[in-house]
């Protein structure tokens, strides 16, 4: 937590939910927005207005956002999470693996980027135990546990985007290699 304008918000991965650290993302993404107005908006997620800076420096303000970023939370990734009682497995060998099927459903989601897509991201690799693919691929069932997932914390959550990223990246790389050979 971070005491912003004397009021306590959460700042840390183990303290935000997956669904704040969506809203956060995006708005931090957003480039219609300026340095001040995006932290501004971070800021009206937890209550504290434009009209509540009215008498805060900039200095002061700067401050604020350096102590909002500062993260301090470690994390690490968990092979398996329990939501609502049911297992939910996210890592079913030694490593992560992202695999095509996943990749796919991944990057359609990622080309849309609406709003709660981090969530749906996981709700794709984190698959409940005891249904068939069909099952868990079903779009229907993707949406109802993105909905489940938005209430995690985002530190049960960021190590998978993590590794998302990683994976994604390695696969552009190899994509620019092929099209640099065929040229």
């Amino acid at each position: 937590m971070v005491t912003i304008l004397n009021k306590e918000i959460p700042n840390q991965l183990n303290e935000l939910s997956v669904q704040q650290f969506e809203e956060i993302t995006g708005i931090l993404n957003d480039t219609s927005y300026d340095y001040i107005e995006k932290h501004l908006k971070v800021f009206e997620i937890f209550g504290i207005n434009e009209e509540d800076f009215e008498d805060t420096s900039l200095d002061e303000f700067k401050i604020y956002v350096k102590e909002f970023n500062t993260i301090k939370t470690k994390f690490k990734i968990k092979k398996t999470i329990d939501i609502d009682g049911h297992k939910y497995i996210g890592i079913s060998g030694k490593n992560f693996i992202l695999s095509v099927r996943d990749t796919k459903h991944i990057e359609k989601i990622m080309k849309s980027k609406h709003k709660g897509y981090l969530s749906e991201v996981l709700s794709v690799l984190w698959k409940k135990e005891g249904l068939t693919n069909a099952e868990h691929y079903d779009t229907a069932h993707i949406k109802y546990k993105s909905k489940l997932i938005r209430d995690l914390k985002a530190d049960i959550a960021l190590p998978y985007l993590v590794e998302i990223g990683k994976k994604l990246q390695e696969k552009v790389k190899i994509e620019n290699e092929a099209a640099s050979i065929v040229e």
